[in-house]
């Protein structure tokens, strides 16, 4: 596929490659801590959390669209990631019966290979590696799209955010229409499903749950991720699909820089929760008797019964 723009871009500045570099690198930073914090990015929250109500991710998906648009368009995102002329000269057209026809023949495939895997001849080894074939097939498939789409190309992205470029390409808002208006009736089919029907792969359908409260972590981390997509056009869905691409060292600073901001947050959750188990044993509670023979009762650090 050849419509991949180079990293970095063939306008850019002469001296301004270090200055892209830390730019990419301070994005792509906080797309990784922020989606680990606030627990979802553009498909899980946009894709996923939207079509199933869950309320959580009509809450952050809001908060990392306004603070992404107002990153950009303060940064002037789309100048600095501007779209390379001879990429979109090379850019194939796509006819729309070719996208449904891809899409069909995933979704055929994959049901073949989940009947294939739950035929009793088969082992528990051979479902297991037919699982994994479906996974393949529907991670190709969510490639494709990413990239008929424009999703993994950074300039789309910010030209799509910056909407005080004079140039505001509004295309990427019929992507995430399109993609909810199948992802929805498939997870509201699913959800009613789930607890009646065991998965055709096997296993159980481990879904979050809707019913955890909104709070500071979830509007932060998707604030945090909304920033550095702005400052950099990338998320961690469409940056494997340039990785496997259109690699250069770049975009391996770009995957290298969000996979160290979401251990950065795995450390930080792992600190605090060391923190509070060590609180609340300082604080444990202490054991009284009110006479000879009654039986020891916990009270309070306070002391209050």
């Amino acid at each position: 596929y050849k419509g991949f723009e180079p990293m970095p871009p063939p306008a850019l500045p002469e001296g301004a490659g270090c200055l892209y570099a830390l730019r990419l690198a301070i994005g792509s930073f906080l797309v990784g801590f922020g989606s680990a914090m606030g627990s979802g990015c553009t498909s899980g929250h946009g894709l996923t959390g939207l079509a199933r109500l869950s309320l959580r991710s009509w809450v952050a998906v809001p908060t990392f669209m306004v603070v992404g648009v107002l990153t950009a368009t303060s940064l002037r995102t789309s100048m600095d990631l501007p779209p390379d002329a001879a990429t979109e000269e090379s850019v194939p057209p796509v006819p729309v019966a070719a996208a449904w026809t891809v899409g069909a023949a995933s979704l055929l495939l994959v049901h073949a290979v989940a009947a294939w895997a739950r035929a009793p001849r088969l082992s528990e080894q051979a479902a297991r590696r037919m699982r994994v074939l479906a996974e393949l097939i529907s991670g190709l498939a969510f490639g494709v799209g990413l990239t008929v789409s424009g999703m993994a190309r950074p300039s789309k992205v910010a030209a799509f955010l910056d909407v005080g470029s004079g140039a505001w390409d509004p295309s990427l808002a019929f992507v995430m229409g399109g993609a909810l208006c199948v992802t929805f009736a498939f997870f509201q089919l699913l959800e009613r499903r789930a607890t009646v029907a065991a998965p055709l792969l096997g296993g159980v359908l481990d879904l979050p749950s809707r019913s955890k409260a909104v709070d500071a972590q979830l509007v932060v981390g998707s604030a945090l991720f909304g920033a550095g997509w702005g400052v950099c056009g990338m998320c961690p869905g469409p940056v494997w699909v340039i990785l496997g691409v259109a690699c250069s060292w770049h975009v391996a600073l770009v995957v290298a820089a969000m996979l160290v901001g979401m251990r950065a947050w795995s450390a930080l959750e792992a600190w605090r929760s060391a923190r509070s188990v060590k609180a609340n044993g300082e604080a444990a509670p202490s054991t009284v008797c009110d006479d000879a023979t009654s039986p020891p009762q916990e009270v309070e650090a306070t002391g209050t019964p």
